[in-house]
This record gives structure tokens, C-alpha cells and sequence, in this order.
């Protein structure tokens, strides 16, 4: 049998305990190779191979064998390789993630909105008038702006730390409308807050304006004569006939009625079109000799008919709070002198057909623009004074008006020339052609 034997430490040429020496001579080529037989007493492979016996046993060692393959280097270096790789993955995985995180933070909407200071803008250059004579002023009049942003989470932190900005949920800005429904709905009231500034501006310069108002349906009473027949959203734009002229013409024309009495009502449709229905009229839950038709109405003005061409552009800015300043700078721009006495003004508050200035949204920002702007004064409904006035730094003026007169009277304590205006109900001067 043959059996291993340890390496000779010595390396391949040296000497084995029992083996041959350097000297011993080495077999002749031919010579016939030992046959396999029992391990010799001592015998060792020399060179890390087998001793063997030779069938003789005349102690003749067989020819060294070959020297066993050179073992691999060692594999550090590949280990080396595959670390660096693995690093290389880790590094690429986290920058992507990295870079990922900057891109989501920075586009990424949040379910938020951004009340930011807006824009503080001259209504003069905005507005044409034609039919009549239009006057220059030293002075200005100027509506302002919020500018609305949905938030990402880096605009979001920058939000927190200005406090002139205003983090407000969606759903309190977009009312359960989406973005699209919401720009069309300020759209409109911006282009109706125009339409009502023209008409008060006009009216208290003494011109006739002729308006036919609508009822706008927002409510149906359960069992009502109107349950089944009328429905929200549609516009009621007469009775018997008769157009409304002002909002108090359908209340008028229902008290000519008894209840049990048959009324036409002239109803206009979501697709514009008007048809005509037949109710009977009730009692009124608290007086049963007053005769309803048992719906919740808002009233609205289809139509003004102005005496003279007004164009008011305000490209794609939206909602109403800027008809108290159009309302100024229509009578600023129709009479001589200078309504703000030289100051720049500037204004928000929305306007009713009867001159009263309503609230609006974000008063703060406002403050800030107009305070940025260098505006002198600040004209604002009462009910945004409070938050104005924190917004408006030292320099700006911040007063509170609930009417087209109040803010008339502010602006003559102003040096304006409010007391050459016509008084209120006195008749124009004729249009110019």
C-alpha cells in the first residue's frame, strides 16, 4: 500500500529520513520501475510522493515523481475585487436614492397649499372705457394678489419658517372641486366681481344701470310644491311672465298670491335653456296667509345693460376680492382730479350690487405685498382688519371699510377729491360718443 508522506522541508532536492541520498545513482533510462509491494520499514517519500519496495528488495528508491502543481496564489486580491464592487453597488444604490429623495422633495405634491404675498397691481393701466371722457391721476389704485402654490415638501419647510406664509389643507382650498373646476369657478367670480364693480361704480356717479336678476336655486323643501319639479343649480328668471329687474321682484310678485294659487315660473336649465312649470303655492311654516313655493334661493344678475363700453383686464387672475378697487378706480377714472390725493393705495374687499364690501381670503399676504409694494395705505374689509394690521409692518396703513362710501370718506381724509363728486343719485354728465 502506498501512503502519503508529509513534504520534506527541505523542498524538492533534499534529504528523507530512509530514503536515498543525492549520490545514490539514478535508475538508467529503461530500467523497469519497482512494482507496487509492501512499504518498506521506514521508507518515505522524499520529494512529498510515495517510497516503495522493490520486488528485490534491494532498497532501490523508484524515480522521483513529478512535483505536485504549484497550489493557486492566494485570493485576496479577489476578495478585494468583489469588496470594492459591492461598495461600488452600495454607493450607487444610496445616491439614487439620494438624488430620488431631492427630486420627490423638490416636485412631488404634498396635499397642501401655499398662501404666499402676491402681486400689488395698478388698475389703471388695466381698464378701458369707451362713451365717455376718462381722466388721468397722480395717484393709484391698486388691487393685490395671493399667489396660491401646491406644496412639495421643501417648499413646505420654507413655509413654515415665513410668516407671511399660510399652509392650508386642500380640501379647505379646493372646497371638493378639482384644480381645474376650481380655476374655472374663481374665473367666473372674478368676471362677475367686474361686472357688479362697473354697476355701483356707475350707479354712484349717477348713470342708469339696467340688470335682470336671477334666482339661483340652492335648496328644495322635502313635500314642497317645488319637490320634484325644480332642482339646485337651476336659475328661476321669472313668475307670470315677468322678468325680475332687482332681487326683490320674485318676493313682490309671489305676495300678489294667495297659498292654493297657481303660479308660472320660468325656470332656466344648466344648459341654458328656459322652460316653463306650473306650481301650486303653500302656506308658509310661520304664516299661513304668506303663499311659497318652498325653495332656498341666492340671487344672481344675468344680464346689465351699461350705458357706456367699460373693459376691465385682468388676464388669468381669479375670485372677487378685487371689486371694492375696481369700483374706485372706475370713479377715479370717470371724474377730474385725484381720488387718492397723490397716495398709492391699496385695496381689497369684494362688492355687493348695493356698495357693501365684503371678506376676503387672505389678507395677510396682501399686507405683506402691498407692504413690500411701498404702498401708503391699505384699504381692507373689517372682518380681515386684525390679520392685515399683523402683516403690515410699521410703515403701512392699515384701515377697515364695510361700505363704497366708508372707503370714499377714508380716501378725502386723505387729500382725495371725494367732494367733488357727484352726490349719490345725482344724474351723469351724458356719455361721450
Amino acid at each position: 500500500m502506498v501512503t502519503p508522506a508529509e513534504p520534506d522541508a527541505h523542498g524538492p532536492g533534499g534529504r528523507a529520513p530512509g530514503g536515498p541520498d543525492r549520490g545514490d545513482p539514478a535508475p538508467e533510462p529503461g530500467d523497469a520501475a519497482a512494482a507496487p509491494g509492501p512499504t518498506a520499514p521506514g521508507a518515505a517519500a522524499a520529494d512529498g510522493g510515495s517510497a516503495v519496495t522493490s520486488p528485490a528488495g534491494n532498497g532501490d528508491a523508484p524515480p522521483p515523481s513529478a512535483p505536485p502543481p504549484v497550489p493557486p496564489p492566494p485570493s485576496a486580491p479577489i476578495t478585494r475585487e468583489r469588496r470594492a464592487s459591492t461598495r461600488t453597488i452600495v454607493a450607487a444604490v444610496v445616491a439614487f436614492l439620494v438624488v430620488a429623495f431631492a427630486v420627490g422633495a423638490y416636485f412631488i405634491p404634498l396635499p397642501y397649499y401655499l398662501f404666499k404675498p402676491g402681486s400689488v397691481r395698478d388698475t389703471e393701466p388695466l381698464i378701458t372705457i369707451r362713451g365717455a371722457e376718462v381722466y388721468e391721476s397722480e395717484g393709484s389704485i391698486n388691487y393685490t394678489t395671493v399667489s396660491l402654490r401646491q406644496a412639495t415638501l421643501v417648499s413646505l419647510f420654507w413655509g413654515w419658517l415665513d410668516d407671511d406664509v399660510d399652509i392650508v389643507d386642500r380640501d379647505r382650498v379646493l372646497q371638493g372641486r378639482d384644480v381645474e373646476e376650481n380655476r374655472r369657478v374663481n374665473l367666473q367670480m372674478m368676471s362677475d366681481s367686474k361686472d357688479v364693480a362697473t354697476q355701483v361704480a356707475l350707479e354712484r356717479l349717477g348713470y342708469d344701470v339696467d340688470v335682470t336678476v336671477g334666482h339661483v336655486v340652492v335648496g328644495v323643501e322635502d313635500g314642497a310644491p317645488a319637490d320634484g319639479v325644480l332642482r339646485p343649480g337651476e336659475t328661476i328668471v321669472g313668475i307670470d311672465g315677468q322678468p325680475f329687474d332687482d332681487t326683490e321682484d320674485m318676493s313682490r310678485l309671489l305676495a300678489r298670491h294667495s297659498p292654493g294659487d297657481r303660479v308660472s315660473v320660468a325656470v332656466e336649465g344648466d344648459d341654458g335653456t328656459v322652460r316653463s312649470e306650473v306650481l301650486r303655492l303653500t302656506s308658509a311654516p310661520d304664516d299661513p296667509d304668506r303663499a311659497i313655493m318652498g325653495v332656498q334661493v341666492v340671487s344672481t344678475v344675468l344680464e346689465y345693460d351699461f350705458p357706456i363700453e367699460v373693459e376691465i383686464d385682468t388676464g388669468k387672475v381669479g375670485g372677487p376680492s378685487a371689486g371694492l378697487a375696481f369700483t374706485l378706480a372706475l370713479i377715479d377714472a370717470l371724474t377730474p382730479g385725484d381720488l387718492t390725493g397723490g397716495e398709492d393705495v391699496a385695496v381689497t374687499g369684494t362688492i355687493a350690487s348695493d356698495g357693501t364690501v365684503g371678506q376676503v381670503g387672505g389678507a395677510g399676504q396682501k399686507a405683506a405685498a402691498a407692504r413690500e409694494k411701498g404702498m401708503s395705505l391699505f384699504l381692507v374689509p373689517s372682518a380681515d382688519y386684525e390679520e392685515a394690521v399683523a402683516h403690515a409692518g410699521d410703515d403701512l396703513e392699515v384701515v377697515a371699510v364695510d361700505s363704497l362710501e366708508e372707503a370714499l370718506a377714508v380716501l378725502a381724509e386723505h387729500g382725495g377729491n371725494v367732494d367733488e363728486l357727484p352726490a349719490v343719485g345725482e344724474a351723469a354728465a351724458a356719455p361721450v360718443g
